[in-house]
């Protein structure tokens, strides 16, 4: 996992890295992670690299690193978008040979770059700066912070440099990753310099690639390889009405191709035919198999003898006919649940034996906790999402998914995961169903809980598997807008190929 420290954590840092080495000495480190990215980015591709240069430290990063390309051989190009600039960088810079011009002076200079990088303002951005316009589909490569983003909030201006990669310093700032954030940095590189953050203690920390593999991998046996269906794990979901057949439907499909042991269903009798046909891997469940699974669920709750061993609560249901009796009952158990869509209507607040996600998104979050008797504004809950993310954490004693292009997962705790998928196409109908079948087949697995017999899931090891849920739904939309538009059928299509890469 990736830990994210605030601005004030990284200045803090950065000057005492300073004391110690020296403002130039960390220049030339950062401008050659800089110059070195942007030759990759090029690749065998001799187009023209220009640099918009600001005043400050960033800018020095930007002229040195220009200067590394001149050398190499690059045709380069320095836009000074003030007077002034780092006075050493820019005699490198001369002494390597490479242009230097302003906007007014030189208007087509980003026209006719291959490749723009931006070191304008990073740390030292202020909302309402000046910011140049670039041409339609420029690629760009931003120096620490994209300029535009505010990196203690991760608001970003109406104007501010979308980049294709962000070279950052040190270590992942808040802003980054936050807010409008993932929509503005690319692929993030984060260059450590050396920096020593042991004296800091990260915000949160994000989730990525490798951490989601090493988590799913941490019970996993080679003994995995001779289980049957039941010991595998048994999903049951409870959702789907006459009006929203189609999110049993995806729900359904996400936890079968997610490659969970069986799939119980508990629909109303309007939808049996319908999901019998699109999912025949599923098998209904009665109200007399419900009552009876969760009596024996006392005995015994994950691996060899579970009848059911999580449950999906939600989608499609129809609020105005929940089964309200049979998921009031499955929420006295201790059998870990997802809980999406009109399941958070009826989840109860307070203390629980029941290991529980919610997941909502951000409306259904002011839901949950004016539900809680909690007052908070959508504004609010979009400035601090973390925050409001704990309060319902600890509001309902369950671990809490906030759903956005930044996902916010909370344990009652405090404790903080945060997974980035900066992909908008999955902002579309059924794709939190989507989510929701993924989890619910982590759930199940006690190779993925790590427990046995009637030990229950420990938050901690919900906060994680809700990460790893929502990095391999990211990879799925990732991998589903590769080529075409994104729909939730889509989603689900790619689920196979993408879970079968984390071992399934």
């Amino acid at each position: 996992m990736i830990p994210v420290y605030s601005v004030a954590q990284v200045r803090a840092v950065e000057s005492a890295e300073i004391s110690r080495h020296g403002s130039r000495e960390l220049m030339l480190r950062a401008a050659t992670a800089v110059s070195d990215t942007a030759a990759q980015m090029l690749g065998t591709g001799q187009g023209r690299v220009t640099a918009l240069i600001g005043p400050g430290n960033n800018g020095g990063d930007g002229l040195y690193a220009l200067a590394n390309l001149a050398e190499a051989g690059h045709q380069t190009t320095a836009v000074l978008l003030q007077p002034q600039a780092h006075d050493e960088a820019l005699a490198a810079y001369r002494k390597a040979g490479g242009t230097i011009t302003t906007l007014a002076d030189s208007p087509k200079a980003l026209a006719d770059a291959g490749l723009v990088i931006d070191a304008i303002y990073g740390l030292g951005y202020r909302p309402g700066s000046g910011l140049p316009a670039l041409p339609r589909g420029t690629r760009v490569l931003a120096v620490d912070i994209p300029s535009g983003l505010d990196s203690g909030t991760g608001k970003g201006d109406d104007h501010a440099l979308r980049a294709e990669r962000t070279v950052t310093f040190g270590a992942m700032k808040t802003g980054l990753v936050t807010g409008d954030g993932p929509l503005l940095t690319g692929q993030i590189d984060v260059v450590p310099l050396d920096f020593d953050f042991s004296g800091q203690t990260p915000e949160f920390q994000l989730v990525d690639l490798p951490a989601t593999n090493d988590l799913l991998e941490r019970h996993r046996s080679w003994r995995d390889a001779g289980r049957h269906k039941y010991q595998r794990g048994v999903l049951g979901l409870i959702a789907g009405s006459e009006k929203y057949p189609g999110a049993a439907q995806l729900t359904a499909r996400a936890a079968v191709d997610s490659g969970v042991g069986l799939l119980r269903t508990y629909v109303p009798e309007a939808i049996h035919g319908y999901l019998a046909t699109t999912i025949p891997e599923a098998v209904p469940l009665t109200d007399e198999q419900v009552a009876e699974a969760l009596s024996q669920a006392r005995r015994h709750l994950h691996g060899r003898g579970a009848k059911i061993s999580a449950w999906a609560i939600g989608p499609g249901v129809d609020s105005s006919h929940q089964p309200s009796e049979v998921i009031a009952n499955v929420f006295t158990s201790r059998q870990p649940a997802v809980i999406d869509a009109s399941g958070l209507e009826i989840v109860p607040t307070g203390p629980s034996e029941q290991p529980r996600v919610l997941t909502p998104h951000a409306k259904e979050l002011r839901m949950l906790l004016r539900r809680a008797g909690i007052s908070v504004t959508a504004q609010e809950i979009t400035d601090e999402p973390q925050k409001w993310t704990r309060w319902a954490a600890l509001a309902y004693n369950a671990v809490v998914l906030l759903k956005g292009p930044t996902n916010y997962i909370v344990e009652p705790g405090g404790r903080t995961l945060i997974v980035c998928q900066a992909n908008p196409k999955l902002a579309t109908a059924g794709s939190g169903d989507v989510l929701t079948g993924i989890l619910g087949t982590l759930l199940s697995d006690a190779s993925m809980t790590g427990v046995q017999g009637t030990a229950a899931v420990s938050n901690q090891r919900l906060l994680e598997l809700s990460a790893c849920a929502a990095v391999i739904h990211g990879e799925v939309g990732r991998v589903a807008a590769r080529n075409a538009t994104v729909s939730a059928s889509r989603l689900v299509a790619q689920i196979p190929q993408v879970m079968a890469r984390f071992g399934f």
